[in-house]
Order: C-alpha cells, then sequence, then structure tokens
C-alpha cells in the first residue's frame, strides 16, 4: 500500500484526515505502516547502519567537549554512596549466614544419618 494513495483515504471514509487534525501542534506527522514484507529489509539496513556508527565512536565534538577533570572526584564519592554502618552490618550478615548455612549442612547430614539408622533398625 501507499502511505500517500489518495483512494486509500476514501476508502476509509476520511478517519487519516480525522486524524491528522486531532494530532496536537508541534507533534511529529504519522509514521506510515511497514508492510511485514520489507521488515526484514529495514531491520539489516538498520544494523548495517547501527554497526557503522558504533565502530566510528561518538563524534569528535562530543569527545572534545567532555571534561575529564572531576572524574577522580566522582569516583570518589560513589565510594560513599553506602554508609559505612551499612557495610558493616552487611559483612556481619553475611558472615552470620555462612555460619548458619554450615549448621544447617550439619543437620542435614545428621537427619540423612538418622533416616539411614532408623531403616536398619527396622
Amino acid at each position: 500500500e501507499d502511505p500517500a494513495d489518495p483512494a486509500r483515504d476514501r476508502g476509509n471514509s476520511g478517519s487519516h484526515s480525522q486524524r491528522d487534525q486531532r494530532q496536537p501542534p508541534g507533534s511529529s506527522p504519522p509514521i506510515p505502516p511497514i508492510q511485514a514484507d520489507h521488515v526484514l529489509t529495514i531491520l539489516r539496513e538498520f544494523l548495517r547502519d547501527f554497526v557503522k556508527l558504533r565502530d566510528e565512536g561518538p563524534p569528535r565534538e562530543i569527545q572534545d567537549v567532555r571534561d575529564y577533570s572531576k572524574d577522580g572526584e566522582y569516583w570518589e564519592a560513589m565510594t560513599r554512596v553506602i554508609p559505612e554502618r551499612t557495610l558493616k552490618l552487611w559483612d556481619a550478615l553475611g558472615a552470620a549466614l555462612l555460619e548458619y548455612h554450615k549448621v544447617l549442612t550439619r543437620r542435614s547430614e545428621l537427619f540423612s544419618e538418622a533416616t539411614t539408622l532408623q531403616r536398619q533398625n527396622s
């Protein structure tokens, strides 16, 4: 289908013209529908262009504008996002959970041993 085909608009009883009139001012025009046969071709073209852009890196203007002088301060500040008290609490909880895991593992072993002994006694 040709999105600019006037016969198609007449076939839809003018619904496209009504939809266009309801668009808020300053909005972009509607995107024409894509036929299923064209999807793979369009995706291949997009990926080809995307790979080219990615390989080229950011535009030279952006590279020149970037100020690296405060990067050290930024990353130093990131080390203090989580308070020291919280980190100590997490470390203590981690150690306690490891101990708890050892206890549960030992209980599981003892339970298996008790089950075996009960079977032997039966």
